[in-house]
């Protein structure tokens, strides 16, 4: 009887135990709620790489995804296009969904050009010529009232049109050149596509300089560890200034590139001489600039 009475005491005793350690042991808490997510634009993308296109999309629902599966295939027909497109909750409509039906078979035979619609924007960049840019823009602004259409949609001012067509002097044409804030790609030999508007702008103006001028695009350098590489990359940055310059109407023979340093070496352009380094760039980098070729 002992026995027992001491076992069930323990018993008790290490019940007791047992609970007030449950009662102690904190609940786990309950997982914070997930924030909603910021909304987004809508987009795609769709670039003709020598009849080779590629398209990547994001947008709102299951419906929108086939909507614009119908409208590629349509465009482009089977097996000529491919790429992806992701569906978010989190992405506004598509508010160039509606007229894309009606562009793309403007753009379906564009080789070498891209095309980008975010939000209200569409924007078109590669490397075409004025008359196909102007064709493509007429396309958009009946596809897609309203939108604003940038890149290489900008297009230069036409003479014809009322624009300015006075002539401008040499002198007058360098330094106003060198006011446009002409900006590239971070890292890369890239026009910005934010800048294509200014390079039509410049285009205007350089063809109203008199016959025979002649223009140098030093290209712009940002200093870093490897000066090689600055030099070169302000050079890859002046030449696809020009590009894009020549595709707004200039005459390719009315422009000369050099990349920030190249000709500057003095001694090593001897005849005969081993050509020397160029000088490193400036601490805070230099911005592009015009020079006139005399």
């Amino acid at each position: 009887m002992y026995r027992f009475t001491l076992t069930l005491a323990a018993s008790l005793a290490l019940a007791a135990t047992a609970c007030q350690r449950t009662e102690d042991t904190p609940k786990p808490k309950s997982a914070a709620p997930t924030a909603a997510r910021a909304a987004f634009d809508a987009t795609l993308t769709v670039a003709d790489n020598s009849g080779t296109v590629r398209f990547d999309a994001t947008v709102d629902s299951a419906d929108t995804k086939t909507r614009l599966e119908q409208a590629l295939l349509a465009a482009y027909g089977p097996g000529r296009a491919s790429g992806a497109i992701g569906v978010d909750a989190a992405a506004r409509p598509a508010r160039w969904l509606g007229g894309l039906a009606a562009f793309l078979p403007a753009f379906a035979d564009t080789t070498g050009a891209s095309l980008r619609f975010e939000g209200d924007a569409i924007v078109l960049n590669g490397t075409l010529d004025v008359e196909r840019r102007r064709a493509l823009r007429a396309a958009a602004e009946q596809a897609f009232p309203g939108a604003r259409l940038e890149g290489l949609f900008v297009l230069p001012e036409a003479t014809a049109g009322g624009a300015d067509a006075r002539p401008i002097a040499p002198q007058q044409l360098e330094k106003a050149l060198n006011t446009l804030p002409v900006a590239f790609e971070a890292g890369r030999g890239n026009v910005s596509d934010d800048s294509l508007a200014l390079v039509a702008q410049a285009a205007d103006a350089i063809r109203r300089a008199p016959a025979g001028t002649k223009l140098r695009i030093v290209g712009p350098v940002v200093a870093t560890a490897d000066a090689g590489n600055d030099v070169f990359l302000s050079k890859q940055r002046a030449e696809a200034l020009k590009v894009q310059l020549i595709l707004n109407g200039v005459n390719p023979a009315a422009i000369e590139t050099r990349g920030w340093g190249e000709g500057d070496a003095g001694a090593g352009d001897a005849p005969g001489a081993e050509p020397a380094a160029a000088p490193a760039p400036p601490p805070g980098g230099a911005p592009m600039r015009f020079e006139l070729v005399r």
